[in-house]
């Protein structure tokens, strides 16, 4: 330690090479500066934040095979997925066929069947389709982006990179590639977040509405971006949470915007299902039903960790320090809305894709952490973030599948590339 100090006052240093027992901690010191200082470098402009989201997609974009590209292979590919080109036709109209099937699943997501109709996707040209894929892959550059820029209002810098790293290796950041069964889990998951960052609250209502509407779980996750923006409003005071109970305190703030979105989205559901019809089937053989939940969690009970991995440190630690500081309505209140995202997930078959929408509980739980302990947040945040990385990303939709990566991929490539630039 006295040899660190000599260091930083810029006084001359004794020899080291004799004292090999004394270079440890030393050392140890000048690598933990170096890369807090690499990753505050990285993040203290704009065009070096957009520089460090490009390089992280590059890295996300070679550990995630984009298999919508082998719907390029598919000749009948407007028969196969005909749910959706019928769905760009006529956004109005319900769909008819298996209520087990995921077409009819998409009656009010009318997000991305609207952009592709804006775009001229139709049936008689369905590998256009591709395009709203490579759209939603692009899209991780500016989700990294804002993903940064928030959490730098309300951490150090050291501490953002580790977080962000994390993200890039679950099923969050890799949805905007890996999508092969018309999911657009990356659009809604993109919504969401900018929900969560933008101010402006007609850019708040906008965002949050078109993630409501590109799936039906984003309605869920507008419980903990309210949460998030009630307790930013107040600066992370954690007892203004109390002011839940008072209209007047969030009628003031743009956290009521969020409750607007909700509110405006079930009161359009409800017309457009009793004027046109749409529905989404729920019960026995629908795919979607609370009847489920028992058989899943015996024996699919992996799939809570598998979907934030690591980062479920962040949530537990959060939650520890609420209760151990007091603050037990906040604590109560943060795991029954990530127990009804757990809920959810396991009415269902598509576990991952549908516990990763609480992921915004996740942000939440990282500012917490760096609000009460400021001391060991880093080592949490790196802590957390090394198991996602050391852990190969693993989906689960009925078992496990690990995500493939594009770089181990040549064979699964080779047609596609060959369609592309030789027939």
């Amino acid at each position: 330690m006295n040899q660190a100090l000599v260091f930083i006052s810029g006084k001359k240093s004794p020899p080291l090479a004799k004292d090999s027992d004394n270079n440890g901690p030393q050392d140890n010191w000048l690598k933990r500066a170096f890369v807090e200082r690499f990753f505050a470098k990285c993040l203290d402009s704009n065009l070096r934040i957009l520089a460090t989201s490009f390089v992280i997609f590059i890295s996300v974009l070679l550990l995630t095979y984009p298999k919508y590209l082998e719907l390029l292979s598919d000749q009948n590919l407007n028969i196969t997925h005909s749910y959706f080109f019928n769905k760009v036709n006529a956004p109005l109209n319900p769909f008819v066929g298996a209520t087990e099937t995921h077409g009819a699943k998409i009656d009010f997501r009318l997000t991305v069947p609207l952009l592709a109709k804006a775009i001229g996707v139709t049936g008689t040209n369905a590998k256009s389709v591709v395009f709203i894929y490579l759209i939603q892959s692009a899209l991780l550059i500016p989700f990294l982006f804002v993903l940064i820029k928030l959490l730098l209002k309300h951490l150090s810098r050291s501490s953002v990179l580790p977080i962000v790293l994390g993200i890039s290796t679950i099923y969050l950041a890799k949805a905007f590639i890996w999508d092969y069964d018309f999911w657009f889990d990356g659009f809604a998951y993109f919504f969401l977040l900018l929900g969560m960052y933008f101010h402006n609250r007609i850019a708040i209502f906008s965002t949050l509405t078109l993630a409501c509407w590109t799936d039906e779980r984003a309605v869920i996750a507008l419980s903990s971006i309210f949460l998030f923006r009630l307790l930013s409003e107040s600066d992370f005071n954690i007892r203004s949470v109390k002011g839940f109970w008072s209209v007047s305190y969030w009628a003031e703030h743009r956290s009521n915007i969020v409750l607007v979105v909700a509110i405006f989205y079930l009161a359009l559901r409800i017309l457009l299902s009793n004027r046109f019809g749409l529905h989404t089937p729920t019960g026995k053989g629908s795919g979607v039903d609370l009847s489920l939940i028992p058989y899943q969690l015996k024996h699919r009970l992996a799939g809570i960790f598998l979907s934030f991995e690591g980062l479920w440190i962040l949530f537990v630690v959060s939650v520890f320090y609420l209760i151990k500081k007091g603050e037990t309505f906040l604590a109560f209140t943060m795991m029954s809305i990530m127990l009804i995202h757990i809920i959810i997930a396991y009415s269902v078959f598509d576990i991952s894709r549908s516990l990763t929408y609480g992921f915004p509980l996740l942000i939440l739980s990282a500012v917490i952490i760096q609000k009460y302990d400021t001391a060991v947040s880093k080592q949490i945040f790196r802590g957390a973030s090394l198991i996602c990385i050391l852990l190969p990303t693993q989906y689960l939709i009925f078992f496990p599948r690990q995500i493939t990566w594009t770089v181990c991929s040549y064979e699964q490539l080779k047609p596609v590339i060959k369609g592309l630039f030789f027939l």
